[in-house]
């Protein structure tokens, strides 16, 4: 499904589709696990085996049909990409998150490991469900531009319908996918239930300044910023594998 063509006429936002999806994996894979401040910060970047295994956390959270890719219109190229993820409330105290399910169970890298317990933790310091009196949220979870296409706002056009796409999902995903139609290397993956509620936010963690940039522009509130000096990652903080000590993100949400 085509969303956007930019004024230029040079991109398109669709969602993601059975034929654009290993393109999109290729940009989580060369630009958000070799260029993200978290990835750096906990190795991935230097991790292959941890990349695989984050890329299986993007093929889990495709099957929720609420992805979208920024596609070359000459060529059909991926070349960004919002892995994003529906996230409902937990019931109690003693559920497990999304996050926390798949770092426990399905990730045997400590370095994929680390930056999923990374997202679990910051989600959990604010609680955005109890903030906005909601109990379903679109999560904009991954986000990467390939390096020779960035500067062009494509970033912010894949947030922006991200946030229109939540709004419609009342109606039930606009693009559903399934464990089919990712092919034989994820047909590991447990099929989707439906889903019985509908997003009323739609959040994110914005860990570069870029992303941050996004956020503001497309007015997300933040309501909590964390150094990423408290995070640790094989004896050195996250900021200094970054090389920046001031380095930090940013829990942000707005809502639909």
């Amino acid at each position: 499904m085509e969303w956007f063509t930019t004024d230029n006429g040079e991109y398109r936002i669709e969602s993601l589709s059975t034929s654009s999806f290993h393109g999109a994996l290729n940009v989580i894979r060369k630009s958000f696990c070799q260029d993200e401040n978290v990835s750096i910060g906990c190795g991935i970047n230097k991790n292959p085996q941890a990349t695989e295994e984050l890329l299986e956390l993007c093929a889990d959270a495709a099957l929720d049909g609420v992805s979208l890719v920024a596609v070359t219109t000459g060529t059909n190229e991926v070349v960004a990409v919002a892995f994003n993820k529906i996230q409902v409330q937990i019931s109690s105290a003693s559920e497990r998150s999304f996050f926390e399910i798949f770092a426990e169970e399905r990730c045997k890298e400590d370095a994929s490991r680390s930056l999923i317990h990374f997202m679990a933790n910051v989600d959990s310091r604010c609680n955005l469900f109890e903030k906005y009196g909601v109990d379903c949220s679109l999560e904009i979870m991954f986000l990467a531009t390939l390096s020779e296409h960035r500067h062009k706002h494509l970033a912010t056009h894949l947030c922006s319908i991200s946030i229109e796409l939540a709004k419609k999902f009342r109606h039930g995903p606009q693009a559903p996918l399934s464990v089919e139609d990712l092919g034989p290397n994820y047909s590991m993956l447990v099929p989707r239930k439906p889903i019985t509620t509908y997003p009323k936010i739609c959040q994110a963690i914005w860990t570069s300044e870029g992303s941050q940039k996004v956020g503001k522009a497309l007015k997300f509130t933040v309501h909590l910023t964390v150094p990423l000096s408290e995070f640790v990652f094989d004896g050195n903080t996250y900021s200094e594998r970054i090389g920046n000590e001031s380095a930090f993100c940013e829990v942000a949400a707005i809502a639909l």
